[in-house]
């Protein structure tokens, strides 16, 4: 953009059109050098313009990226830092590249390249398991290769143990941003196993592209709301009252947070966790309170989902039902505009304890591709109905 120009328009609005959340994975990282990272991804709104966010936020050691680049609808564009082809990003901190001049689709589908010439130490295959893939490449820098030489990688274990399907998820590309003509309001939705599931990036794709909002999904398996993970579960993450102001008050045109935690505050004390750690109900509420009140301070809107069904899964009793009861009831309490009523969507018309068969993934806990449809269909509906809207927060 020329000077001209950016003085008609003004400075670019950027609007988070897909993220993740990094989770603390060096301990079940591997050094490599001289290879490619492959992204492939879907963006959920488009834009003129495309930005990307690396992060090295819980790293120890630099990083260096050699050169990157984005592709979209049959163009490649080289990603440029301050200019240069390339970046140093210092431990614990992010870096954005410069805008990158390409028109992006309304649920396009995207790669992102970037070449690591250095050692950097990163597990194969990060925490994440929504619809999102990372391939590494044999040695050399094949950043913008029609044929990416991918080499094959293990997949990476649930935190939680669970027995799902886990797709492949990346490190350091922590957002993907557009900037257009039309400003959206972006629907940040931190969660746990089941969000990091994909049911945010389903709701993205089917939100009508006049709907002017952007869903983004920052869940990270194991994840809880009110403790940050212990140190044999790093990967867990810290809990979602730990990193609200990073990955939902710092994600690029934030309107909104669907809150969407909880599970494992219950489940994985006494198992992974000291059980010590269980919660009572007024302690998780106590949590929730504090998010919303994070979100009215920083002017945005936020829902809070209730928490799925867990009899028959690992570690269920009836004292931890009894608290996911009651904590159910409160947030049922703060009405239509702020609960998203999860277990309603969920749960079993028979037997309203458990999951529904058919969104049952087999563990009695973690949603069917058929449960995250249907999560997706409720968010979408909460968001299209709500009667608050909420302009997308300064940055």
């Amino acid at each position: 953009m020329n000077d001209e120009n950016e003085r008609a328009s003004g400075p670019l609005s950027w609007e988070a059109t897909w993220a993740q959340a990094l989770p603390d994975v060096c301990a079940d990282g591997e050094w490599f050098a001289d290879v490619t990272l492959r992204s492939h991804l879907r963006v959920g709104i488009g834009g003129k313009r495309v930005r990307l966010e690396f992060s090295n936020q819980f790293g120890d050691h630099p990083v260096r990226i050699g050169r990157s680049a984005v592709s979209a609808g049959g163009r490649t564009a080289v990603a440029t830092f301050g200019g240069r082809d390339g970046v140093t990003i210092p431990a614990g901190a992010s870096v954005s590249t410069d805008p990158v001049e390409m028109p992006v689709g309304h649920h396009a589908t995207v790669d992102v390249d970037f070449y690591l010439p250095e050692r950097t130490l990163f597990p194969p295959l990060s925490a994440g398991v929504s619809d999102f893939t990372c391939q590494m490449s044999e040695p050399g820098d094949h950043v913008g290769a029609a044929v990416f030489p991918a080499v094959a990688a293990p997949p990476f274990p649930m935190p939680d143990d669970a027995d799902i399907s886990v797709h492949e998820s990346g490190p350091f590309l922590r957002t993907v941003e557009v900037a257009g003509d039309v400003r959206h309001g972006v629907v940040v939705c931190v969660g746990d196993s089941i969000t990091a599931m994909g049911w945010p990036e389903v709701a993205a794709g089917l939100l009508p592209e006049g709907s002017g909002l952007s869903v983004v999904n920052r869940g990270i398996p194991g994840n809880r709301l009110r403790l940050d993970a212990g140190a044999a579960n790093l990967s867990n993450g810290r809990s979602g009252l730990s990193r609200f102001k990073d990955d939902v008050l710092g994600t690029a045109g934030v309107a909104q947070v669907v809150i969407a935690l909880g599970t494992n505050d219950l489940g994985l004390p006494g198992e992974f966790e000291p059980i010590e750690e269980l919660p009572t109900a007024a302690e998780l509420i106590a949590g929730y309170e504090n998010l919303l009140e994070q979100a009215g301070a920083a002017g945005i809107g936020a829902r809070i989902a209730t928490i799925t069904p867990r009899v028959g899964s690992d570690n269920h009793d009836d004292g931890r039902e009894q608290i996911r009861s009651a904590v159910n009831d409160w947030i049922r309490s703060l009405g239509p505009d702020v609960a998203i009523d999860f277990d309603e969507a969920l749960r079993s018309a028979a037997a309203p304890l458990q999951l529904d068969q058919r969104y049952d993934s087999g563990d009695c806990l973690h949603p069917s591709g058929t449960g995250q449809d249907q999560l997706a269909r409720t968010v979408v509906a909460a968001l299209l109905t709500g009667t608050s809207k909420q302009e997308p927060a300064a940055h």
